[in-house]
């Protein structure tokens, strides 16, 4: 028997239904990831590359100097690649200027006096409380010693350490740490009061034990305050990663500055 047009119709409709139930069914459900498990896997991922590559490049005496620089750039690209997964940009953790000039140099001047001066103040209280312990090993010390050693006077190695300074110090660590840690570690702790208090230090803490394996705990207490005070000045500047991009660079240039005119410190 011939079938009219809306039979057909009918059958076709039936048909298609038919064969979405189908692939729903061969498919099965989707897994769903609540807020928590995407930011514990954020954290996961990202500060595990962190930590295990400077491992690993620390067994190799001659990888020291580059085990900061390759583990910190490693970890950016999975915290890029992890905000792209959650549709999130650096443009939305502050890495955007939305404010005057004039007002970006006074954030960047001040971040810079106030992190050297609370830096400064860690450091000696540390080494009062500590006294004169080895604050590393032996071989940490003569790395410390000999990792500047031809920057005085030399103007091309010079120039080249100015730009690590800038490119890993001023970009790339306030970009991890204050501005992915910290947004992280604020979801993570979202439903504890004061959630953002316990996302600065967490960051800061682990700022502080990156400098730790060359610099001893005086250096994770100084560097642990420095990340402290930034973090705090992140949060007051209304999340501006710049301010703290600029006088992170500056300090560090400063620093360098200094070896270079008169010798390691």
């Amino acid at each position: 028997m011939k079938q009219s047009g809306p039979d057909l119709l009918a059958k076709n409709s039936s048909t298609e239904d038919d064969l979405n139930i189908s692939q729903s069914t061969s498919q099965g459900p989707r897994t769903k990831h609540s807020p928590t498990s995407l930011v514990a896997m954020d954290l996961a991922l990202t500060l595990g590359t962190l930590f295990s590559l400077k491992y690993l490049l620390l067994q190799t005496p001659v990888m020291w100097t580059f085990a900061g620089p390759v583990s910190l750039v490693a970890s950016l690209c999975v915290a890029t690649w992890r905000l792209k997964r959650n549709n999130e940009s650096w443009r939305e953790l502050g890495l955007t200027h939305n404010t005057s000039h004039l007002n970006l140099i006074l954030w960047a001047l001040g971040a810079l006096i106030v992190t050297i001066l609370a830096g400064g103040i860690a450091a000696s209280l540390a080494a009062n409380l500590l006294g004169n312990a080895e604050p590393v090993s032996a071989q940490a010390s003569d790395f410390m010693q000999n990792r500047f050693a031809n920057v005085p006077g030399n103007l091309p190695v010079y120039l080249y350490w100015i730009a690590v300074s800038w490119i890993i110090g001023g970009f790339t660590e306030e970009l991890l740490f204050r501005g992915f840690l910290i947004s992280r570690f604020e979801k993570l702790f979202s439903k504890f009061p004061f959630p953002v208090v316990f996302a600065v230090l967490f960051q800061a803490l682990i700022f502080g034990q990156q400098h730790m394996y060359y610099q001893g705990v005086i250096g994770l207490v100084e560097t642990g305050m420095i990340a402290i005070i930034s973090g705090a000045i992140y949060i007051l500047s209304k999340r501006r990663l710049w301010p703290l991009i600029i006088s992170h660079g500056l300090a560090n240039t400063l620093g360098m500055t200094i070896i270079f005119l008169n010798g390691p410190i």
